[in-house]
């Protein structure tokens, strides 16, 4: 059974890739950090920094999308103040998501071993 506060941080993770989800797709016009799709967030224990990992379809340009949205991270963590119930919102740090590379990765070797 998980501990209760595991739950609890589950739980703002989830609150939190849907309420940066929806800012992306609706609140913000900067065409380049449109493109991001955020795939999961991470929670530090004590609440007080969130790891979002995004990707994008052009792997090519990711870099500047974090740059440019890690430069909006201003923007993101208000939103999470307005609409969590936290003492303080957490700081939020964009991150790349390698796992679907990875999986790419896997795929790839895995059809090189069934060819073979």
């Amino acid at each position: 059974m998980k501990h209760m506060s595991n739950v609890k941080i589950e739980r703002y993770e989830s609150i939190i890739k849907d309420l940066i989800s929806h800012a992306i797709t609706t609140l913000v016009y900067d065409d380049l950090i449109k493109q991001a799709t955020v795939h999961y967030v991470t929670l530090s224990k004590d609440k007080s920094i969130a790891k979002v990992y995004i990707s994008c379809y052009d792997k090519t340009i990711i870099d500047k999308i974090l740059k440019k949205i890690n430069g909006a991270s201003g923007f993101f963590r208000t939103i999470l103040a307005k609409n969590l119930n936290l003492r303080k919102a957490p700081a939020i740090v964009f991150l790349n998501d390698e796992s679907i590379d990875k999986i790419d990765e896997i795929n790839s070797l895995l059809e090189q071993i069934k060819g073979k």
